[in-house]
C-alpha cells in the first residue's frame, strides 16, 4: 500500500478485485472505491465485492516491478513536462512563468 503525495491519509496501491472483471489493477483512493461499491453496486453484490477487493502489500509486490514502475513515472513525467511545456509556450505567448512562478518579473 502506498500514500498518496498529495494526502497521505488516502490509501492506493495494486488490489486485487477493484472491479469484477480484472485481476489487478492500480487503485488512486482504496476507501473511496468502498464507498462506491456500497452505494453503487447490486446489495446481492456487494459482500463479495468487498471481501475479495484487497491492496497487496507493497513488501509483496516484486522487485523488478517497482523499479519498472518507478522507471514508467519518471519517463511519463519528463514526457509530459516537455509537452506541457511546449504546449504553454504555444497557448500562452505572454506569460512570465518562469518554472516556479507567473510573479517572475516581481509583477505584484
Amino acid at each position: 500500500m502506498e500514500k498518496s503525495m498529495v494526502n497521505p491519509e488516502i490509501k492506493s496501491g495494486l488490489a486485487f478485485h477493484c472491479h469484477h472483471d480484472t485481476l489487478v489493477e492500480w487503485v488512486s483512493n482504496y476507501d473511496e472505491r468502498v464507498e462506491a461499491i456500497k452505494a453503487n453496486k447490486p446489495l446481492e453484490e456487494q459482500e463479495l465485492r468487498l471481501r475479495l477487493f484487497k491492496l497487496i502489500p507493497i513488501e509483496r509486490l516484486p522487485t523488478e516491478l517497482l523499479e519498472a514502475r518507478a522507471a514508467y513515472a519518471k519517463a511519463r513525467a519528463a514526457c509530459a513536462k516537455a509537452y506541457f511545456e511546449g504546449l504553454h509556450r504555444e497557448l500562452c505567448p505572454d506569460c512570465p512563468w518562469n518554472g516556479e512562478t507567473i510573479f517572475s518579473n516581481k509583477q505584484i
